[in-house]
């Protein structure tokens, strides 16, 4: 019996010797370098679309998702225009047009709805698929947006701010668009 108390003391020192855990380190690392997000950002125009900026209006370089942003003269308050071109389809017509519509907090369309929406601007390329939605409030914010597809991207051009500069540069956007040309570079 004595050999047996011994043996199961023996026995529980083990365990309590076996699960006792290892003491905490620290240490320091060096911080793997995130890629720098300028040197993945196309470096180029990408191929395929040429616009002409309208008078007055400047043109910056693209940044990570556009292509070039144009800004309108501050004459009527903000505005700004962006272009984007994507692989393939994007979502659809559908899937773009409620993105755009969800950015003004208005309400998703169906399909059914596209029709009646959209206007086309004709240019060299084909023709432009253009909405013009506008939000709600004391100051609303309205967005005008052409898509057309051209080899295999999805070119986009966006103008948006305050609803009453965009009605006053919507001419001008609509300028760019009719003077979509190939880029033969």
């Amino acid at each position: 019996m004595a050999a047996m108390k011994t043996l199961l003391i023996l026995a529980l020192v083990a365990a309590a010797a076996a699960c006792r855990r290892d003491e905490i380190t620290v240490r320091r690392e060096p911080k793997e370098k995130s890629p720098d997000m300028a040197a993945l950002a196309p470096t180029a125009r990408p191929h395929g679309v040429r616009w002409t900026a309208p008078h007055g209006w400047s043109e910056r370089p693209g940044t990570d998702m556009r292509v070039a942003t144009l800004i309108p003269p501050a004459a009527h308050g903000k505005a700004e225009a962006s272009v984007a071109a994507f692989p393939g389809d994007v979502g659809g017509e559908l899937a773009n047009v409620n993105r755009w519509r969800g950015q003004l907090a208005l309400p998703p369309m169906t399909e059914a709805d596209l029709p009646d929406a959209r206007k086309t601007v004709r240019c060299r390329l084909g023709q432009v698929l253009v909405y013009d939605f506008t939000g709600a409030g004391a100051r609303p914010s309205r967005l005008v947006a052409g898509m057309i597809k051209v080899g295999g991207a999805t070119w986009f051009f966006k103008l948006s701010g305050d609803a009453d500069a965009v009605a006053a540069d919507k001419p001008g956007f609509l300028e760019l668009l009719q003077g979509l040309t190939n880029d033969a570079s």
